[in-house]
């Protein structure tokens, strides 16, 4: 399994194996004022083999603050029934969400998102962004 597309936006949805994804690619999050919401989704596009595919495999997302430290935590899992349109050996691609935008930042700084698919072989990815408290001009 592979991550192909890793990106936080305002908001994603998985339809008919499609992803379709909005203002993505969110690095800076400005709040009135803190404990705030998050307020993004994660989007992933995972490329997997069909073997993979057929399997159900776990991947977990953390919300992290600077130091590592876990604010949030969800586990899903992605297992895919392919048709007969697919070609033997054929990699798939499988979009998948999180939603996170209820879930509070304690204060301004800086915050990452985590994402470990728990696969043999496969990567963890971390996308960095920013909470600040917005300028009122």
């Amino acid at each position: 399994m592979d991550i192909r597309v890793a990106t936080l936006c305002d908001f994603a949805q998985v339809r008919e194996g499609l992803l379709f994804v909005s203002s993505a690619g969110i690095t800076r999050v400005y709040r009135e004022s803190f404990p705030a919401p998050i307020g993004v989704m994660l989007a992933l596009v995972l490329e997997m083999s069909p073997v993979e595919a057929a399997n159900a495999n776990k991947i977990k997302v953390r919300v992290e603050d600077a130091d590592g430290k876990k604010l949030a935590e969800m586990v899903g899992e992605v297992q895919v029934k392919l048709g007969s349109g697919h070609d033997p050996g054929e990699l798939v691609n499988v979009p998948f969400v999180a939603d996170f935008r209820a879930m509070k930042l304690p204060s301004p700084g800086r915050y990452q998102v985590a994402i470990h698919p728990e696969v043999d072989g496969a990567n963890p990815v971390a996308l960095g962004f920013r909470a600040a408290v917005r300028n009122k001009t």
